[in-house]
């Protein structure tokens, strides 16, 4: 515990030292600083009385001479203005004299004025862009047409009181004046040395002014030779200066202070004009550098002893708190704030008459505090350099919540894509289309502020959206192949191909292929199962017709032999009788099964018992049961349950099933008749009846098939049944607005009859 609480007095130690060495010399180097930018605007203040800076002015009145006219009311034409043009012809000798020492011009006195002017209006566009747009920011001035008293000026001062010789609080000013003829008849000028600066006006005045004709002065000749009239003309043009007009340039102390002028008179640039704050200016010289240096240093000392010295480092509350915060917290130290606070300490000091001692004391207090939270900031996160894994784990907020960000990345991501994304061809596809020129033409504006870099980036963007662009335009290629493929299956035949696969836009047709494959393919199972019906219809029918035709002939070639006793005889004559009456009942179901199947069967509804008519019918085929030793179960609802039904019809299904029982039940087993009410909701209710009985036979057909016609549970078609009972059934009970279905669980036979009330 001693050890642990000396390395960190010892790691305190070595803080305050290296914090206190840093503030230190920066705050020294600071006051070197000072003195520059002191001695930087003693110059900038100077600066404004020299010649350059003067020929600014006189310029900026070509733009400001026009504006105060057209405030006027008058209408303005450059050219007119400030340019006269004079021809005279050139004969003989003098063509040669002129066309030597004067520069010649090919082409038409139009073409000539026209280029003139063009030079004349640029060379005004030039003032205005490079000197009065930046005069206006920092400069006070005020132009006065003399002729209607006309007043043109940026500020809200009484600035035109200058031309008067009134005295107001301005450390620098220019005032200029021109009579009827353009001449400069007077000016008045105040500054820091004002004899100095008159004597450089005086000389700007006198200089040619080079406004319209580039480099000619005021005047210039030029030979005009004209190739279509094989003629020369000696042309003079000659410039006019701004007329009636007063122009007044003023600064106050503070905006001298802002304002810098940096004269460089290259070969074209000529002079600059630029703002620079006292903020700025440290920054010129380098203060920033020396800011950053020492902050470098100090992460450089930190990262060697955590590394070489750990138990120098001593533990900080900062542990505790997300590295993105301790970072976010260093990247503002390390982004220019010095700047602000050395800026700041000297613009107090010179209010409340600082000494150099109470500046330098204030800086190195305001660097204290910087460097000092800048080192507790490093050693926070120290552990970065000795383990950089378990900083991460144990400080990152970004590692902590990586899944919730990540999950969040991804719905946004989605969120974009859906936005963006045709989900349908049978859904709205111009609001997608419209969100992606929307964002086509904002990222395209924001690309033209940046001039020539912003047209790499719009083609970066453009080389990524093509790209997007070609992978949703190829999945949509592929899904329209899948598509295709899937029709042409069902084109083929093939129903039983499965659409897995992911139709994208086209999902919806994929569920209506679906649809069709599935409608298709019961429509051609239903078409091969009618015509196997159909068959097994003719060759039942076939079958059970002439089964009993037969023995009726047979029975008769019998009659008709002359040897027959009467005993034999009567025995025939019952043959033939129960063989016609089981064909006359086999004729009578095919006609009734005909006529139910084309729907031309009459109903005569009243109100049926439906339970009551059930047991009426059961009591005509009891002792048929009771013969066969089925032992019939009743499950019935003791309360009437009534139908509108056609009693006759509806006795004739019941009768069919308990015929279907007796004929094909197992004997000596259990019959259920079941009948239970179901609500369906308030106001309806259905009847669902069941009869089960055991099969005597295998039931080795389809439900479904049992009640077509002439279809048996006996596949053998010994017994006497037509195979058209539950046909009948089934028939009579849609007929009649019900459902009749029937069910097999092995030997088990159920038939279920249904109506709803």
């Amino acid at each position: 515990m001693d050890t642990r609480l000396k390395n960190n007095k010892k790691a305190l130690r070595l803080a305050v030292f290296a914090v206190t060495l840093a503030a230190a010399c920066f705050a020294f180097v600071a006051a070197f600083y000072k003195f520059r930018v002191d001695e930087y605007c003693a110059e900038i203040g100077s600066g404004f009385e020299e010649e350059g800076f003067i020929s600014v002015l006189f310029q900026s009145n070509y733009v400001l001479y026009p504006e105060v006219l057209e405030k006027s009311g008058k209408d303005v034409v450059l050219e007119e203005l400030y340019l006269t043009f004079s021809e005279e012809p050139v004969e003989g000798e003098e063509q040669s004299v002129y066309s030597e020492n004067v520069d010649r011009y090919r082409g038409s006195s139009e073409q000539f004025r026209t280029n003139i002017i063009e030079k004349l209006n640029m060379k005004v566009a030039r003032i205005n862009e490079e000197y009065v747009t930046n005069l206006a920011m920092s400069t006070d001035y005020c132009v006065i047409d003399t002729t209607t008293q006309t007043v043109l000026k940026n500020t809200a001062k009484e600035l035109e009181l200058l031309k008067d010789g009134e005295n107001i609080e301005y450390a620098y000013y220019l005032v200029l004046y021109y009579d009827q003829n353009g001449r400069l008849s007077d000016l008045k000028v105040k500054g820091r040395n004002t004899e100095q600066f008159l004597k450089n006006v005086q000389l700007v005045a006198n200089s040619t002014d080079a406004l319209g004709m580039e480099d000619f002065g005021k005047s210039a000749r030029y030979v005009l030779v004209d190739d279509e009239d094989m003629a020369y003309k000696k042309v003079t043009v000659t410039q006019k200066n701004p007329q009636n007009a007063i122009f007044i340039y003023a600064m106050t102390d503070e905006q001298i202070e802002q304002f810098s002028w940096i004269t460089e008179f290259a070969s074209s640039s000529g002079a600059m004009i630029v703002n620079a704050t006292r903020e700025h200016l440290y920054d010129v010289l380098g203060i920033g550098n020396l800011y950053l240096a020492i902050l470098c240093i100090i992460a450089v000392l930190v990262a060697v002893t955590a590394r070489c010295r750990p138990h120098l480092t001593a533990d900080t509350a900062g542990s505790r708190f997300p590295a993105e915060l301790v970072f976010l917290m260093m990247l503002f130290l390390s982004a220019g704030l010095h700047m602000n606070v050395v800026s700041e300490v000297y613009y107090i000091s010179e209010i409340v008459g600082m000494t150099e001692e109470g500046i330098f004391c204030t800086v190195f207090a305001a660097m204290l505090v910087l460097f000092g939270v800048w080192y507790w900031g490093l050693l926070s996160m120290r552990e970065l350099v000795m383990d950089f894994g378990s900083f991460v784990r144990k400080r990152s907020l970004i590692y902590r919540y990586w899944n919730q960000i990540k999950a969040f990345g991804r719905r946004v991501l989605e969120t974009w894509k859906a936005a963006f994304m045709i989900e349908g061809l049978d859904k709205d596809v111009l609001k997608p289309l419209k969100r992606m020129v929307t964002v086509q033409f904002v990222f395209g504006s924001f690309a033209c502020c940046f001039w020539f870099l912003g047209i790499f980036a719009f083609l970066a963007y453009s080389a990524l959206f093509y790209l997007w662009l070609r992978r949703h335009v190829d999945k949509i290629q592929t899904q329209y192949r899948l598509l295709l493929e899937a029709t042409n299956a069902i084109a083929q035949g093939r129903f039983d191909n499965p659409l897995t696969e992911d139709f994208g836009i086209f999902e919806r047709y994929k569920t209506e292929l679906s649809q069709i494959q599935d409608g298709f393919g019961k429509a051609v199972e239903e078409e091969v199962r009618s015509q196997r019906m159909k068959t097994e219809l003719i060759t039942n029918v076939s079958h059970d017709l002439k089964t009993p035709l037969t023995a009726i002939i047979t029975y008769v070639d019998l009659l008709k032999e002359d040897n027959v006793t009467p005993e034999q005889q009567k025995s025939y004559l019952d043959t033939l009788e129960r063989k016609s009456l089981r064909l006359k009942v086999l004729i009578e179901d095919l006609f009734e099964i005909s006529k139910a199947s084309s729907g031309n069967v009459r109903f005569y509804p009243v109100a049926v018992d439906i339970c009551n008519l059930m047991r009426q019918v059961y009591l005509e085929h009891e002792q048929q049961m009771m013969d066969n030793g089925l032992d019939v179960r009743f499950d019935l609802p003791e309360e009437k349950f009534i139908l509108q039904l056609d009693s006759q019809k509806t006795y004739r299904i019941f009768e069919n099933l308990y015929v279907n029982v007796t004929k094909y039940a197992l004997p000596n087993t259990r019959v259920y008749v079941q009948a239970r009410v179901i609500i369906i909701k308030e106001g309806m209710r259905t009847i669902h009846i069941e009869m089960k009985n055991i099969s005597a036979q295998e039931l080795t057909v389809t439900p479904t098939d049992l009640t077509e016609r002439f279809v048996r549970g006996d596949a053998s078609r010994n017994t006497e049944g037509s195979g058209l009972g539950l046909a009948i059934a089934k028939s009579f009970s849609e007929l009649q607005g019900g459902r009749f279905y029937v069910e097999i669980d092995g030997d088990l036979f159920k038939a279920v009859l249904e109506w709803d009330t």
